[in-house]
């Protein structure tokens, strides 16, 4: 009898030592979803503002504030003629041509870095998700870009012969900021949609 009681008593231990790690495996998933949840919710806007720095740091890009990068990729988006002047230092300083075409590979593979990014989060954001943030960011980079691209081609036309617009560095640039415009477009919709739905509006009529 007590061998009987024995048994049943060891049986209702490792039945709570189950419980127990079957509750800790939970939480631990649980925290673990949290984290992942808040380290990605900004992975835009931290790929956004890394592109801009190092953008200023090289000269081929403005140190702007948000609101006005804002203003100005409003209209540009709008397909409007922004003031998307260079800085007019970087064509305006004596560079390297090897320089010049180095910076455009940095340049592309930030805007390709913060294209993939923009992509990802797009996939796996919930649609029901506000992403107004995350596209001011995409559109502040894609200005950016715009005003790097006017600094290369300005560069280019000082140290080569002809349209610099053959320069293979300079179209790969292009090229990336292209599809960088096709994302933020993307962002653009998906904000609009998600308007719309709150709303109960048609999403062709949401701004």
């Amino acid at each position: 009898m007590k061998r009987g009681w024995l048994m049943i008593g060891l049986g209702a231990a490792l039945c709570t030592g189950c419980a127990t790690v079957d509750l800790q495996s939970m939480a631990g998933m649980e925290r673990s979803t949290a984290a992942v949840s808040e380290t990605d919710t900004n992975v835009v806007e931290r790929a956004v503002a890394k592109l801009r720095a190092v953008f200023a740091s090289r000269g081929f890009g403005e140190k702007s504030s948000q609101k006005k990068m804002q203003a100005a990729a409003d209209v540009l988006m709008n397909g409007l003629n922004a003031s998307l002047s260079a800085d007019p230092q970087y064509d305006d300083l004596p560079r390297l041509i090897a320089e010049v075409r180095e910076d455009m590979r940095l340049a592309t593979r930030h805007v390709e870095q913060t294209t993939r990014a923009a992509e990802i989060y797009l996939e796996v954001a919930p649609e029901d998700r506000l992403l107004d943030k995350e596209l001011d960011s995409l559109q502040a980079a894609l200005l950016a870009s715009e005003r790097a691209s006017r600094g290369f081609s300005a560069a280019l036309e000082n140290y080569e012969t002809g349209s610099s617009q053959t320069n293979p560095d300079l179209i790969a640039f292009r090229t990336s900021v292209d599809a960088l415009r096709e994302s933020t477009d993307a962002f653009g919709a998906r904000v609009r949609a998600t308007r719309s739905q709150r709303l109960g509006l048609d999403p062709a009529a949401v701004g």
